[in-house]
């Protein structure tokens, strides 16, 4: 359900922002980045916060841009305040000019905020699982570790994720399709943000609305309560064709197609299409099973169609009208990075944004950070409320449409 906070006041004082630059010269090559790397759905930045019970640099010559502050704060006080959209997010991560594009800026922008009783670092760019693997090596010199390169060194193979000769599509991508928008509802309201925080109790309530024989996980059970609570709230014309789009990690694929320790982006996100009337007046079962069906179309020939799509259609961005991209990071490994206080309280994304959720571990369940516009959160909400407070019976006997293809 949504959080909030109390309002919280305190003083922070930053030092000059500095380029923490390695001590003698590195090495230094071109390469080419894969045809799933080079996407236009690709090129943004993330900013995180990673509160610590109790973080640091170092790269190719142009380095890490290091930031250093002293908050007069306690973590305890800032409860959760810490989460998107955080009311302390301008004091906490500081906005240092020149350091938001994508070419010729720093790699990383770390600031470590010395809250008291708990500094914590806030890493800014990169994908996740590459992220994770380029903070652990920072996180070895940073414990002052006798060690001249990290324990674990990336694999740079990108041309294994690049598009065949001749480029083919072979796989649907629903994902990538350019769609018209013809819905204007609320479209000149301001976008607000809330987190929603989703512990058993409510993960349990909306299991209720599906019959006893439906398997489904966590994640697929929030997911699509969240699409259909977000569909309903829009308000779309029962007739237009809707996406819901779940990225998945290539990494795990059967017949492993990059080698352990690659470093780049290995995720696509497979869409599973419906009409919108369908998603917010069939019974959660129907929308379940669509959820469902997104995954199993993962395979390394589904990558390889992405590449060459990449190539043949001209680098599209993924699909905006009528989508939901929803990205499940809790097992990313960032509450795992030790810079030599401990593990991390807290590690996740500082705000939501407007076509993507990110489901994130907070206390004993997933908070899932949402920007909608204003009028559309409010039905949002409301229509939550009713698959996650009100009572709901399933009929046993009841089964919905089936499903026979993704149109």
């Amino acid at each position: 359900m949504s959080t909030s906070s109390s309002s919280i006041w305190f003083t922070v004082t930053r030092q000059e922002p500095r380029l923490v630059v390695p001590a003698e010269t590195t090495p230094r090559e071109l390469k080419q980045l894969s045809d799933i790397d080079d996407q236009e759905g690709l090129r943004f930045q993330v900013p995180m916060i990673m509160a610590e019970p109790e973080a640091s640099g170092g790269l190719h010559e142009r380095g890490v841009l290091f930031v250093e502050a002293d908050a007069e704060v306690e973590l305890n006080q800032l409860g959760d305040a810490i989460l998107p959209r955080s009311p302390v997010l301008e004091e906490l991560l500081h906005d240092v000019p020149g350091s938001d594009g994508i070419l010729g800026c720093p790699l990383l922008l770390l600031q470590v905020r010395w809250i008291r009783h708990c500094p914590a670092p806030e890493p800014h760019k990169s994908d996740g699982a590459g992220l994770v693997q380029f903070l652990s090596a920072i996180a070895e010199f940073a414990q002052g570790k006798e060690v001249t390169a990290p324990s674990v060194s990336p694999v740079w193979q990108w041309e294994l994720l690049s598009a065949r000769h001749p480029p083919r599509i072979t796989c649907l991508h629903h994902e990538y399709e350019q769609v018209l928008d013809s819905n204007n509802n609320d479209a000149n309201s301001t976008p607000i943000q809330k987190p929603f925080f989703f512990g058993p109790m409510e993960i349990k309530a909306i299991r209720n609305h599906l019959p006893p024989h439906a398997n489904a996980s966590t994640f697929e059970v929030l997911t699509t309560c969240l699409w259909r609570c977000r569909t309903c709230a829009l308000a779309l014309d029962p007739n237009n064709t809707i996406r819901v789009s779940c990225l998945v990690n290539g990494r795990s694929l059967p017949g492993q197609i990059v080698p352990h320790w690659y470093h780049g982006n290995v995720f696509t996100y497979p869409a599973a299409v419906s009409k919108a009337g369908k998603v917010c007046s069939f019974p959660l079962e129907y929308t379940v099973e669509l959820v469902k069906m997104a995954k199993p179309q993962m395979i390394a020939e589904y990558f390889r169609s992405v590449a060459d799509l990449m190539v043949i259609k001209g680098r599209p961005l993924y699909t905006v009208v009528g989508n939901f991209i929803v990205s499940d990071v809790r097992r990313l490994g960032l509450d795992t990075v030790d810079f030599g206080w401990g593990k991390p309280v807290y590690g996740g994304l500082t705000r939501a944004f407007p076509v993507v959720s990110f489901y994130m571990n907070f206390k004993d369940g997933i908070v899932v950070p949402k920007c909608l516009p204003d009028p559309t959160m409010e039905r949002f909400e409301e229509e939550l409320k009713k698959m996650t407070k009100e009572p709901f019976d399933v009929s046993v006997g009841h089964r919905p449409p089936k499903i026979t293809s993704m149109l």
